[in-house]
């Protein structure tokens, strides 16, 4: 499993937590366990890229 799937997993287990946290009405808490989610997916989308940058670099 890569980096970038292994933070979009991570990401996806936050967002979770976030989502339970506000079913039980604890706006404050879930608010940053979302933030942390969006981290995440944005820190996994940067690798992302930077792996299909190397990838499509002729002359390296």
């Amino acid at each position: 499993m890569s980096k970038h799937s292994k933070l979009y997993d991570r990401a996806g287990l936050w967002q979770t937590r976030a989502l339970q946290a506000l079913a039980k009405g604890d706006h404050d808490r879930a608010g940053r366990l979302h933030t942390k989610s969006l981290q995440l997916a944005a820190h996994a989308k940067r690798e992302e890229e930077k792996i299909l940058k190397k990838q499509h670099r002729p002359y390296s």
